[in-house]
């Protein structure tokens, strides 16, 4: 599942300033990705400017731009404090110094960057980034195009085996691998899961930036954490593969290709799904649904194989109705594609364009495998998804990309990144290719805006003022009934989670989930769970994540 310029959790004091920087509906090739505020020597800033050391305000483009324009701002008004010009940059990681001129003692700040070049062209795409061979045996990539979360512009990728071994390979936006590279590693290449064999496949991002992949042969889904742990999601499904979210909190709902069905599961907040709850949405006897999408107005749409390996032929791309009596069957499309204009159709990515809640400027794309003979292997769209007499339309194929008849492969995936470049893992030949749309006008340019934050320090170390610590105190009263106080404190800005659990493991509450800038915190515990209901009498796990800061203490509630 991909789907561009989608909504997003906003944390904390970022909330206005984001609403109101948002350039997500334009259309670019540059950005700048990944923005951190950072001492010198790569660590958290620590908010103090009179020891003589300036702040590194660092972030990766994912190409050169001509102008690069750095604007630090109040992260309370969004007013900007500082303006520094970076001029041309290259692709890949750059940095500005901030000597702290334009701030006030105790203020809160973060920069944004605007990245600007000239259009490569304005009627075709281009691929503008080719990463050569690279030994990926990638089964699906997710990029985090949320601009509140600190991992924006990474880009996730399920890789099954090789040289890069198997589990989740993170990228920089400019496509190198980003450090940590290999995560939630399998038990063979000295990690903790079991993927089982030709797996993970596909890959989908939720809202909070969490990661899914699906183990075909082992019938289960499972979701990454942040953290990169993972949990068995659903488990018990036949041969899953193509996945969908949508929704938030409560109302996150996934969808499944599993055999010859797809099935629909209301997650909300669990950390486990059964599978006999899922609704079954389409059932089919012809072919087996391999990718599964849904536009802005609901219809899905489908790649079709002739059986559940990864490797079979294509049955083409159909669209269903999914509003009225399910599960739809073979005989209920709205139109369909069959393989002939398709070939071995694999992921589907959806452009929601500027109205998200019409399907009207939807656009729907495509990576397809065409094979030896034929030049049409590589990224298609469909020319209008609401037209009856749906056509496919070619957007670069194998001749653009490798200048003759090379192969992709049926596996190969597709994302967007923030600005709606097209991110394709192609491993035939195992290349990555950054592809971008057509712009208007001479330029092109997209403002990304880091969701660091930094208080500034009164006069720093000299003055007796120390920078925060990570800390997490022990919680008063305990036992308690009926609510306890949890105070703690972050020594940097960082996404945190402050979450109860039981002592078997599962959440019993999610306290804190936010973006939260260093500095002391206190939150209470009621002594009741996600649903409202009075947890019984026993001992509950308290546990602080906060960038690579974890710390867990025990609790005991007594009616």
């Amino acid at each position: 599942m991909k789907r561009l310029f989608t909504g997003s959790m906003v944390f904390g004091v970022l909330t206005a300033l984001m609403l109101v920087l948002s350039t997500n509906s334009v259309r670019a090739d540059v950005f700048a990705g990944y923005l951190k505020i950072q001492n010198p020597d790569g660590s958290p800033f620590d908010g103090n400017f009179s020891d003589g050391t300036d702040a590194s305000l660092t972030f990766y483009l994912n190409d050169a731009a001509t102008s690069v324009e750095v604007e630090v701002l109040d992260a309370g008004s969004g007013s900007v404090v500082a303006n520094l010009s970076g001029g041309a940059m290259s692709r890949g990681l750059n940095s500005v110094a901030w000597d702290g001129s334009g701030s006030v003692s105790g203020g809160q700040y973060t920069f944004r960057v605007t990245a600007e070049q000239n259009n490569a062209s304005t009627t075709e795409w281009t691929m503008f980034w080719d990463s050569g061979p690279n030994d990926i045996y990638t089964r699906g990539v997710a990029i985090n195009n949320n601009q509140v979360d600190p991992n924006f512009g990474l880009i996730f990728t399920s890789n099954d085996g090789g040289p890069l071994k198997t589990g989740i390979n993170i990228y920089n936006p400019d496509g190198n691998p980003h450090d940590p590279f290999l995560v939630a590693a399998s038990i063979q290449d000295g990690g903790t899961i079991d993927y089982g064999t030709d797996a993970p496949i596909f890959a989908v991002m939720d809202y909070e930036g969490r990661l899914y992949v699906s183990l075909k042969d082992k019938g289960q889904v499972l979701r990454i954490n942040r953290d990169f742990s993972a949990d068995t999601l659903i488990d018990g499904l036949t041969f899953p593969k193509g996945l969908y979210v949508a929704g938030e909190g409560a109302n996150f709902t996934m969808y499944v290709c599993a055999d010859q069905q797809v099935l629909r599961g209301v997650i909300g907040e669990a950390n486990s799904f059964d599978p006999n709850n899922m609704e079954v949405v389409g059932q089919y006897a012809g072919f087996y649904p391999h990718q599964v999408m849904l536009d802005d107005d609901g219809a899905m749409y489908l790649t079709l194989r002739a059986s559940n390996s990864l490797g079979s032929d294509g049955k083409g791309i159909r669209k269903f109705d999914i509003s009225g009596s399910l599960p739809v069957g073979d005989d209920d499309a709205l139109w369909f594609l069959f393989e002939d204009k398709t070939f071995i159709a694999n992921d589907l990515l959806l452009d929601s364009g500027d109205d998200p809640n019409s399907s009207a400027d939807d656009i729907l794309y495509y990576c397809t495998r065409a094979g030896g003979g034929f030049d049409q292997d590589g990224v298609w769209r469909i020319s209008d998804i609401n037209s009856p007499f749906a056509d496919t339309v070619r957007v670069l194929t194998e001749d653009a990309l490798y200048g003759s008849d090379e192969n992709i492969n049926w596996r190969a995936t597709i994302d967007f990144d923030a600005a709606g470049n097209i991110v394709l893992m192609e491993n035939s030949n195992e290349h990555t290719f950054f592809l971008s749309p057509p712009g208007v006008g001479a330029t092109n340019s997209f403002t990304s805006t880091s969701a660091d934050t930094v208080t500034v320090g009164p006069t720093g170390i000299e003055d007796g003022i120390q920078p925060y610590t990570y800390r997490l105190e022990k919680n008063y009263p305990n036992p308690f009934n009926p609510s306890t106080t949890i105070k703690y404190s972050l020594g940097a800005a960082g996404f945190t989670e402050v979450t109860v659990y039981n002592i078997q493991g599962q959440i019993v509450n999610r306290l804190v989930n936010e973006q939260q800038t260093a500095g002391d915190y206190s939150v209470v515990w009621n002594g009741r769970n996600s649903n409202g209901q009075q947890v019984t009498s026993g001992v509950y796990i308290l546990n602080l994540r906060s960038g690579d800061f974890v710390k867990s203490q025990r609790m005991t509630f007594l009616k």
